[in-house]
């Protein structure tokens, strides 16, 4: 299998496309470990995963809340020392606005956006290429989920299109400067899919920012994300060792309106 012997590692997998993700490299051959601050979910997504990895020693899950930096270094810790070595960093989780401009975008939310959608990220990235550069011979894949939203304004709220074109930014980055040292990274520009990244932000949605979201997708497709997972998987397989800072759209057609 393509992934056999390798270690990924998936954030925010305890539903929606981490969990898809996570499911495609087990079945890929790979060692997955996958992190959430939902213990329930998590508990759940390890459960259902286990039936999909042929050993359940290849599937590590831990709880994190990845606004904290001792968790998040926790996570890259745990998987190291279990697997031994890291290949492909995942970087799934994140959370949504409310589709606020500017204007009324509340602070807390704003911090809490950067928290998980930027810093979280960069944190991990950090740990991941420090990991990778360190194994013979230096070799690793960053995945960054990133949105339309990191390339159209329009897309979201004010603080969820700057996180997420903050995360393109840093794709970019950490594509140019380890291109030479084995390591790629790569950003998927995702549109609408059926996962849980609004759950508790529909309540007190800006209708009118709603609108503006609504007026620039006119008629693009929900996505699967069984479909993106598999995606995933291969750009982060030797198949793709070319595509290095490529932003993936994986959208239904919205970039195309």
């Amino acid at each position: 299998m393509a992934f056999s012997g390798k270690v990924c590692l998936v954030t925010g997998a305890a539903g929606g496309l981490g969990k898809a993700i996570a499911a495609a490299f087990l079945r890929a051959g790979a060692s997955v470990s996958i992190c959430d601050r939902n213990a329930e979910r998590l508990a759940q997504a390890t459960q259902e995963l286990t039936t999909v990895a042929a050993h359940p020693d290849r599937l590590l899950a831990t709880v994190a809340d990845i606004t904290d930096e001792a968790a998040i270094e926790q996570v890259h810790q745990k998987t190291v020392a279990t697997f031994a070595r890291l290949d492909v960093l995942v970087n799934n989780a994140g959370i949504v606005d409310r589709m606020d401009p500017v204007g009324t975008l509340e602070r807390d939310l704003w911090q809490k956006l950067v928290a998980v959608n930027l810093t979280a990220p960069y944190l991990f990235s950090k740990l991941a290429v420090q990991q990778m550069l360190s194994q013979q011979p230096p070799a690793g894949v960053i995945i960054n989920i990133a949105s339309v939203a990191g390339i159209r304004g329009s897309a979201a709220g004010a603080g969820y299109v700057a996180t997420k074109h903050g995360l393109v930014g840093l794709t970019k980055h950490t594509a140019a400067f380890y291109n030479d040292k084995g390591i790629r990274c790569v950003a998927f520009l995702a549109g609408q899919m059926m996962t849980n990244i609004g759950d508790g932000l529909a309540a007190g949605i800006n209708e009118e920012g709603f609108e503006v979201l609504k007026r620039g997708n006119p008629g693009a497709t929900i996505v699967d994300v069984a479909d993106v997972a598999e995606m995933v998987t291969f750009y982060a397989s030797d198949s793709a060792r070319v595509s290095n800072g490529a932003l993936v759209s994986v959208d239904g057609g919205w970039m195309a309106y």
